[in-house]
């Protein structure tokens, strides 16, 4: 035991070696209590103030800034290190290292006013990444664009001061970044813990191919909060390799595990009827029922529709036909599309008239 606490001593870089020879020799016996040595005014005749925990400062010197530990917190081991390292300053009076501990005060004082954010600006630069988190927009926009408009807005209707305050937001790309990740981890960990409050939970899985050409593992869950049901994006994971229902059983079960949710809590799962989701031997569905057998699984009813026009009859099919390409007609052609609304607005007019008409 005591050569551990002696190596973890040694470790320190900012301990000095007269106070480790100290505490070498205060600690032979194991049975002896360890005493805390608090501060004293006039050790700062001898050159030294105190940092750390007021409960148990330690001795930091004025001249080499060096922290020694508590144990060499004494009017004689703080003079046998001054006189070792600053023998020249020996004879300096108290006055002396009082100006030096005000000048060290004041330059800390001016470092925290320099570097110092108000409330309102943090909360006005977190605003500006939830507009931009919302509208889907690159967060470099913050910094290009929305921080020159507000200043020339501000510089407009009110005085220059204000402009000056608009400018101390930090918006730069670093900063809207970084505040978009802090929403989005605050919003995974409500979620998450909303989720560990309820019993039960049900999940809606999907894979899919982003314009990049990387698969995609999307989640979606919904769970009882307060006695009402309540639904919201689950995760949003990367399939690096194949989208077998093996790979994507093992990334929803990490995920779950790095949660501290577990199978037995799910009680649905809706996939879309993939082969890699509903296969019944390497399907994600087969492998997630393996850990929980009590697992209802559906189908989505989006793809069920699709089915079904598939399978229509003749009549059915040749109006859907017609509709699906009076559709496409309209949207493949911007005059047509802009020409729509007032469009239905005309014949919605003249079905009122006709209604009206007295027969």
């Amino acid at each position: 035991m005591m050569e551990k606490f002696i190596t973890k001593r040694k470790k320190s870089s900012d301990v000095d070696h007269d106070a480790e020879e100290a505490v070498e020799v205060g600690s032979t016996s194991k049975k002896k209590a360890k005493k805390t040595r608090l501060y004293c005014d006039s050790y700062l005749s001898i050159g030294f103030t105190w940092c750390g925990d007021q409960t148990q400062p330690l001795p930091e010197c004025l001249i080499c800034k060096a922290k020694l530990s508590n144990e060499a917190m004494a009017p004689s081991k703080l003079k046998r290190h001054f006189t070792t390292k600053h023998g020249h300053l020996s004879d300096k009076p108290r006055i002396y290292f009082e100006r030096i501990l005000a000048e060290r005060k004041q330059q800390s004082q001016a470092f925290t006013q320099i570097f110092k954010v108000s409330t309102k600006a943090q909360e006005a630069s977190y605003l500006v990444a939830e507009i931009i988190a919302k509208n889907s927009k690159p967060h470099t926009e913050a910094e290009s664009i929305i921080l020159p408009v507000c200043s020339a807005i501000v510089k407009t209707m009110l005085e220059s001061k204000a402009e000056e305050e608009i400018k101390k937001i930090p918006m730069s790309n670093n900063t809207i970044c970084r505040r978009i990740c802090d929403m989005s981890a605050d919003i995974e960990n409500t979620v998450i813990t909303s989720v560990n409050k309820s019993e039960i939970f049900a999940m809606q899985v999907d894979e899919s191919t982003d314009i990049g050409g990387k698969a995609q593992l999307l989640a979606f869950i919904r769970y009882v909060n307060n006695e009402k049901i309540a639904e919201h994006f689950f995760c949003c994971k990367e399939l690096t390799e194949a989208t077998t229902g093996q790979d994507i059983f093992n990334t929803l079960n990490k995920y779950l595990k790095e949660t501290g949710l577990s199978w037995k809590q799910c009680v649905g799962i809706c996939t879309d009827g993939a082969p890699s989701m509903v296969g019944s031997i390497k399907g994600f569905v087969s492998l997630a029922k393996r850990e929980n057998s009590d697992i209802i699984t559906t189908h989505c009813f989006l793809h069920r529709e699709v089915l079904v026009g598939k399978t229509l009859g003749s009549d059915l099919k040749e109006v859907l036909n017609k509709v699906v390409k009076m559709v496409n007609y309209i949207k493949s052609r911007p005059l047509k599309s802009r020409q729509l609304p007032s469009f239905v607005h005309k014949w919605e007019q003249t079905i009122l008239i006709f209604c009206y008409i007295p027969k």
